[in-house]
């Protein structure tokens, strides 16, 4: 990454391509597929214009994956799931044969949205739900670049953006 250049900076266009590059890069490319692979895991349990999540859920975080249904509208041909901070705790701590740390007990969000259409996984949405002094975001990668970034004042203008941003990116359904 190069060093910040606030003259360089003047637009959110040239963050974005100082932060990923324009076009397909390694990094992002291998993010895109990980979360391709996870999505192609969770495949048998995709439902189309839904969001599902994983049993085991705190009470915390039944509370935010239950008020997401509401508020969060899909088109007929995009699946979703939520992650928890628990479960992607698990997935990145216990899987690495390690405990899970305590400073990833204290999440800084409550969790991450996944979307796609499950016949493709061109085009991933990815939203972080992030508390202060983190940023709520949204970023959209397709065929191994950051298409698209979204930043949110708050969580709940994140979700509220969700479903605008999941069909003008993925909203396609023919």
């Amino acid at each position: 990454m190069k060093d910040f250049d606030p003259q360089r900076h003047a637009t959110l266009d040239d963050t974005i391509s100082d932060r990923a590059g324009v076009g397909a890069n390694a990094l992002v490319g291998g993010w895109q597929a990980m979360l391709a692979h996870l999505l192609d895991q969770l495949k048998p349990y995709l439902q189309v214009s839904r969001i599902i999540t994983f049993a085991q859920l705190t009470a915390e975080e039944k509370a935010v994956f239950e008020g997401l249904h509401p508020r969060i509208h899909l088109p007929e041909c995009v699946s979703g799931v939520y992650i928890s901070p628990s479960a992607r705790n698990q997935m990145m701590y216990t899987n690495l044969g390690k405990g899970i740390p305590d400073e990833a007990i204290a999440s800084p969000d409550d969790g991450v949205l996944l979307f796609c259409n499950p016949e493709s996984d061109d085009t991933l949405v990815n939203a972080l739900l992030a508390h202060p002094p983190y940023t709520a975001s949204v970023d959209v990668y397709h065929r191994g670049g950051l298409l698209a970034g979204y930043v949110y004042n708050t969580i709940d203008d994140c979700i509220a953006a969700l479903g605008d941003v999941v069909r003008t990116h993925l909203g396609r359904c023919d």
